[in-house]
């Protein structure tokens, strides 16, 4: 480890000595916050996954019926019939703060499905499927937003942990060695003053 380019005085040890703990105290700060960004990142994940097997089960499930609904009436007819259907969301995005991260909120209101079309060219399965995917879609949405904050988290904690090794296995090292190294010049330097002081004294009683 290289030592700090400084001049071995009492003033610069001093300095050092103030900005090590300066270091220390950040890298106590930056081990905290990752530690928390961590546990909301595991939990935020656990989430995410738990959306994603629904999402996954539900989607299995209203594509299932639609295929009966295209066996019965037809590719062409259940495409022209969903063209007839539109569903409508009020989404508002806003934010929360996790040590100063910001995650992102979905505020979301999906409006009443009204399907735009007549009982004629459609069947039970069409309707139950259009139902299906219709209530996958809040699902989607909670999935999408968790996700999106897993990545946020996951983009600072890097930072974060990118921070607390330049720290622990850089700066407060090259500090540590520094203020030794120039601890050791200045007792060197004292030893060797108290020695000419000696031997003066010496001379002047001799």
């Amino acid at each position: 480890m290289p030592l700090l380019d400084v001049p071995p005085t009492k003033a610069v040890l001093l300095e050092l000595k103030e900005q090590l703990a300066v270091a220390k105290s950040g890298y106590d700060l930056l081990e905290e916050k990752r530690e928390v960004l961590v546990g909301e990142l595991l939990n935020i994940i656990d989430d995410a996954e738990s959306f994603r097997r629904e999402v996954n089960e539900q989607l299995a499930s209203a594509y299932e019926v639609l295929l009966e609904a295209v066996q019965s009436l037809g590719a062409e007819q259940v495409d022209r019939t969903a063209l007839a259907c539109v569903a409508e969301a009020h989404i508002t995005l806003n934010e929360r703060s996790v040590m100063g991260v910001p995650i992102p909120l979905m505020k979301r209101k999906l409006l009443k499905l009204k399907p735009q079309y007549g009982l004629l060219g459609t069947s039970y399965a069409l309707d139950e499927a259009l139902r299906r995917f219709y209530d996958v879609l809040e699902k989607i949405l909670r999935l999408a937003e968790t996700e999106r904050a897993a990545w946020h988290l996951a983009i600072e904690l890097k930072k974060t942990q990118r921070r607390v090794n330049a720290l622990e296995n850089i700066f407060i090292p090259q500090y540590e060695e520094t203020i030794r190294y120039i601890e050791g010049r200045l007792e060197e330097v004292e030893r060797e003053t108290i020695f000419q002081m000696k031997l003066l004294k010496e001379k002047k009683g001799g």
